[in-house]
C-alpha cells in the first residue's frame, strides 16, 4: 500500500468480472405494494437503483464508511509527528543584566561598582537519523563597567553529539518513524477490509431485497390461485357435484395464502429498509423511498472453479493477514529498540568555535576567524548501568510477542483458508441446488396440473388441490432462492479470497 493517505474516493466500473459460461437472467420483479407494512412515502415514487448504483451509493454515502476515512488520515498525522524529529529548529535568545555592587580599590577604600550586560544568540539545531546531534550557533555579548568602555565578542561555534552505542545509527533511530508508517499502513488495511466487507454486504442485501420482492410476488400468484379454486369449488358445490365440506377446505387455503402474503410483505420491506440503510441515499430520511430494482441475477454457470487458485490468491489479498504481518514487523523494530537499550551510553562530542572582539559590534563580526581567538573542545560520554532488569525484561516480552505473533499468522492463514473452502464449498452446492430445485419446481407443476384434472371430474379434493398448490409455491420460492444463493455464495468467495473490489474493479484513490 503507498503511504498516502486514502480518501472515501471509489470508482465502480462493473459488477462481476465475466466469467466464461452459460448465462441465464431470472426475472426482473414487478412487486410494488407492500400492503399495510409499507412505510414508504409512496408506492408509486420509486427509487430505482441498479447493482452499480447500489455499491456506488453505499461507497459515496455509508455513514460508517466516512468513520473509517478518517482512521487513515490520523494515522497519517503520526507520521508527520515522526519525521518532523528531524527538522533542523531555529532558536533565539536575548538577555540583558546588570550588577550594582561594591569594590576595593588599592588605597583600600569601598568604591561603587556596576556591571551591565546584553547577550544575543541564534542557534539552528538539527538531530539526524543517525543520532548525531548538531548545532551551529552565532552569539553575541556586550559587557561594560564604570572603568571600562563597551567590550563587544561575537562567537560562531559548532557543537556536535554523535552516540557510538545506545542510539547509533539508522535502524534504532527510525524506529519511531517505521511504526508511525506501519500504524497508517495497517490503518490503510482496515478501510480496504471495511469497503471489502460493505461491498459484499451491499451486494448480499440487492439480492436478498430481489428474492423478498419475488418471494412476494409468488406468494401473490399463490393466493389468486387459492382464490380461483374456492370460486371453483363454490360453483361445483351449488352445482352439487362435490359435498358442501368442500368449502371450508377452500376457505382455510385463502386464509392461510393471505397470512403468508402479510409474512412476505414484512420481510420485503425489512429487506428493503436494510439496502437502503446500507445504500444511504438520502441521509435525512434514508426509508422514505421505495427502492425499485432495475437489475436480476445473472446466472453464470462457471466453468472451472480452482480451490487452490482462490486459496494463494487470498494469502495475498486479504487485507487482515496483511495487517497481521504489520504488527509483526512492529514487534521486530520492539526487538531493535530493546535491544538497542541494553547497550551503554557511549557518545563523542566536539565543540569549536572562534571569536571576535571589538569595541563595537560591527567590528567584532569582522574580526571572526582571528587565529589567536578561538576555543576547542573535545571528548567522551560513557554511562553504564548495572543489571538492566527493565530492559531485559523489555527485550524478553519484545522476543515473545514476536513469536506468538507469528504463531498467530499461521493460525490466521489457516483460518483464511478455511473460510476460502467454506465458500468454495457452498458455491458447489448451490449449482447442484439450483438445478435440484428447478427440476422439483417442474415436477411440482405437473403434479398440480393432476390434482385439477382430477379435482374437475371429482376423483380429488379442494384439500388435495390447495397442498398441491402449496407445494408448487414452495418449490418456486425454493427455486428462486437457489439461484440467489448460488449468487451470494460467488460475491462470498470474492469476499473470502479478497478479489472482490478487483473484480468489482473498485479501487483506493490517493
Amino acid at each position: 500500500m503507498n503511504k498516502h493517505c486514502l480518501t472515501a474516493t471509489l470508482i465502480l466500473l462493473t459488477t462481476l468480472a465475466p466469467l466464461a459460461a452459460e448465462v441465464s437472467e431470472l426475472p426482473k420483479s414487478g412487486c410494488r405494494e407492500f400492503g399495510a407494512v409499507s412505510i414508504f412515502a409512496s408506492d408509486s415514487a420509486a427509487l430505482l437503483i441498479s447493482l452499480d448504483d447500489a455499491i456506488n451509493s453505499a461507497l459515496r454515502n455509508n455513514i460508517a464508511l466516512s468513520v473509517e476515512n478518517f482512521k487513515p488520515q490520523i494515522s497519517e498525522t503520526g507520521v508527520e509527528k515522526e519525521k518532523a524529529r528531524f527538522d533542523p529548529t531555529l532558536s533565539a535568545e536575548l538577555s540583558s543584566s546588570e550588577r550594582v555592587g561594591k569594590s576595593l580599590s588599592q588605597q583600600r577604600r569601598l568604591n561603587d561598582s556596576i556591571n551591565n550586560s546584553t547577550d544575543a544568540e541564534v542557534a539552528v539545531n538539527q538531530l539526524s537519523t543517525s543520532g548525531t546531534r548538531t548545532a551551529l550557533a552565532l552569539s553575541q555579548s556586550r559587557s561594560r563597567s564604570a572603568t571600562i568602555d563597551d567590550l563587544y565578542n561575537t562567537r560562531f561555534g559548532l557543537e556536535l553529539q554523535h552516540p557510538l552505542r545506545r542510539g547509533a545509527g539508522r535502524s534504532v533511530n527510525l524506529v519511531s518513524l517505521r511504526k508511525a508508517e506501519l500504524e497508517l499502513n495497517w490503518s490503510e488495511y482496515e478501510l480496504q477490509g471495511f469497503v471489502l466487507a460493505l461491498t459484499a454486504r451491499v451486494e448480499t442485501l440487492y439480492w436478498q431485497y430481489y428474492l423478498r420482492l419475488r418471494q412476494l410476488e409468488i406468494v401473490k400468484e399463490s393466493l389468486q390461485l387459492a382464490e380461483q379454486q374456492r370460486e371453483e369449488t363454490g360453483r361445483r358445490i351449488e352445482a352439487g357435484s362435490i359435498p358442501e365440506s368442500e368449502a371450508a377446505a377452500a376457505e382455510a387455503e385463502v386464509a392461510l395464502r393471505y397470512e403468508e402474503q402479510i409474512n412476505a410483505e414484512s420481510q420485503a420491506v425489512t429487506a428493503a429498509v436494510a439496502l437502503l440503510r446500507a445504500i444511504n441515499h438520502d441521509s435525512e430520511k434514508f426509508w422514505s423511498l421505495r427502492p425499485e430494482l432495475t437489475d436480476a441475477p445473472l446466472l453464470k454457470q462457471i466453468e472451472q472453479l480452482d480451490l487452490c487458485s482462490h486459496i494463494a490468491t487470498a494469502m495475498q489479498k486479504r487485507p487482515e493477514l496483511a495487517q497481521a504481518r504489520l504488527l509483526s514487523e512492529q514487534d521486530a523494530l520492539d526487538i531493535v529498540e530493546s535491544e538497542n537499550g541494553l547497550l551503554p551510553r557511549l557518545d563523542f562530542f566536539a565543540t569549536i568555535g572562534t571569536t571576535g572582539y571589538a569595541t563595537s559590534s560591527g567590528k567584532s563580526f569582522s574580526r571572526i576567524g582571528d587565529r589567536d581567538t578561538y576555543d576547542i573542545s573535545a571528548g567522551f560520554v560513557y554511562e553504564i548501568s548495572r543489571g538492566h532488569r527493565a530492559e531485559q525484561a523489555e527485550l524478553k516480552r519484545a522476543r515473545v510477542s514476536h513469536a506468538m505473533r507469528r504463531e498467530a499468522i499461521r493460525n490466521l492463514e489457516q483460518v483464511i483458508q478455511e473460510d476460502v473452502i467454506n465458500a468454495f464449498i457452498e458455491v458447489k452446492r448451490t449449482i447442484q441446488q439450483m438445478t435440484a430445485t428447478a427440476a422439483t419446481s417442474q415436477k411440482q407443476l405437473e403434479k398440480l396440473r393432476v390434482e385439477e384434472v382430477r379435482f374437475s371430474v371429482g376423483k380429488t379434493t379442494s384439500f388435495q388441490v390447495a397442498q398441491a398448490q402449496r407445494d408448487l409455491t414452495a418449490a418456486r420460492i425454493a427455486e428462486v432462492k437457489a439461484a440467489v444463493e448460488y449468487t451470494n455464495a460467488i460475491i462470498e468467495l470474492f469476499r473470502a479470497d479478497g478479489s472482490l473490489l478487483e473484480r468489482n474493479r473498485i479501487a483506493l484513490e490517493k
